[in-house]
């Protein structure tokens, strides 16, 4: 049966989405119904590569109005918002301006280049790994003198 197969997939994210505060908010009639911001913050990813797919993917959908030559800007005013949703419920911890950004970046003509979401992932993410970039590449480098070290030793 097919609802049987579904509510196997379902079920764990379900009840992971039940144990959230908003979640609960949803289900349950406890406090204020959460914002959508909220709602977006408890469904997206918080990891490093799983912000930077849907940072990739918020981008993508924003530049595809481009290949709709005139309906494109009419599709751009329905997205600026749940782009802001989104990019606000991804990074407002990092850059609580940014959303702003995001929404007038859908909203004028022309800019959906800028891919204001994935400036969101590199502010947050990107200290760390040029961080990890420059030890890494100390490392390298001394280990290529120890190797550089051994080999003269073994030609004296």
């Amino acid at each position: 049966d097919g609802r049987t197969s579904v509510q196997h997939i379902a079920e764990p994210t379900y009840q992971t989405f039940l144990m959230t505060k908003t979640g609960q908010q949803i289900i349950y009639d406890v406090g204020p119904r959460p914002s959508p911001q909220a709602l977006a913050h408890a469904a997206l990813p918080t990891d490093m590569i799983g912000k930077l797919v849907a940072s990739l993917l918020i981008d993508l959908v924003g530049s595809a109005s481009y290949l709709i030559p005139l309906a494109g800007e009419a599709f751009d005013l329905t997205w600026a918002p749940i782009s802001m949703v989104l990019v606000g419920a991804l990074y407002d911890d990092v850059l609580p301006n940014l959303k702003y950004v995001a929404l007038m970046e859908e909203l004028l003509p022309f800019t959906d280049w800028i891919p204001s979401a994935t400036i969101g992932w590199v502010k947050e993410f990107g200290p760390n790994i040029m961080d990890e970039g420059k030890r890494k590449a100390g490392d390298a480098k001394r280990a290529g003198r120890r190797e550089k070290e051994a080999l003269a030793s073994m030609i004296r």
